[in-house]
């Protein structure tokens, strides 16, 4: 199948499964999954604002989940009709959007869900994090040293910080040049990501309204207030598993052999019980 836009990347047949990229990152971070899964689902990989082929958003100031969906919505209403299902894999920002399109469905009481089942490789919902809990602390602690490095113009710095955070120390200055210009070219996303991320209003007993099929991975070797979300997600979500993963919050990049089953066997086994049902 062929598109008009760069801004998706669409491989396969069958069923849709739409993936949502993390921070920092394009829809070019599903390609082993979609080459994988091809041959039975239709992949679509969507580039959210700011990163990879997508524009900057217009709307900067009060930047929520719901401009992000806005942009999604509309990537797929090209490629699949609008009561057509499909299941859902995010990782990480990514992960978070998914989860709030999902709540949306319930927003909007439709009379059957559309999407069949979440796969999300650490969600960062970090608004879901007690005031005082030291997990969200520290996220607050990041989102601060971002917003500086970025009022100074110290972009490189920023994504030095933020990539060596998320994927251990030295990370950001062994990459190539070619691939640190273009991290640099998606930084100034980044803020309204930490934004949307801490503003976003729902709770956990909203997210607990959620009943398709979901599966939370983990990185055993993740940060805390990553690992944490997820945790506090799985003891509300009724039709949830719990899934953990070696590796670190990037596992799906750097462990992708060890995240893409997971996310294939679950949706797999989604479809086999739809069908025989």
């Amino acid at each position: 199948m062929k598109f008009q836009k760069t801004n998706i990347f669409v491989k396969g047949k069958g069923t849709p499964i739409v993936l949502l990229h993390s921070s920092m990152s394009s829809k070019l971070q599903w390609y082993q999954l979609m080459e994988s899964i091809s041959n039975n689902y239709l992949c679509i990989a969507v580039d959210l604002y700011g990163y990879g082929d997508s524009p900057f958003p217009d709307k900067k100031e009060n930047f929520r989940f719901n401009d992000e969906i806005v942009l999604v919505e509309s990537l797929l209403a090209d490629i699949i009709p609008p009561d057509e299902p499909f299941h859902l894999v995010g990782h990480s920002y990514g992960g978070a959007v998914g989860l709030r399109l999902c709540y949306k469905e319930i927003e909007q009481t439709l009379p059957g869900p559309r999407i069949l089942s979440l796969a999300l490789f650490e969600p960062v919902a970090f608004h879901l994090l007690p005031e005082n809990e030291e997990a969200r602390c520290k996220v607050l602690q990041q989102k601060e040293m971002i917003d500086s490095f970025m009022a100074k113009k110290q972009y490189s710095a920023a994504a030095e910080y933020f990539i060596d955070f998320w994927s251990g120390p030295g990370t950001f200055s062994g990459f190539p040049e070619i691939i640190r210009q273009t991290f640099l070219k998606s930084i100034l996303k980044l803020p309204l990501d930490f934004r949307a991320l801490v503003g976003e209003p729902l709770s956990l007993e909203d997210y607990s309204k959620i009943k398709q099929p979901v599966c939370l991975m983990v990185g055993r070797q993740s940060p805390q207030m990553a690992q944490r979300v997820s945790v506090l997600l799985a003891e509300k979500l009724t039709t949830c598993r719990l899934e953990w993963i070696e590796g670190g919050h990037m596992a799906p990049v750097y462990q992708a052999q060890e995240v893409n089953p997971v996310i294939e066997t679950f949706i797999r086994g989604v479809t086999y019980q739809k069908s025989h049902g």
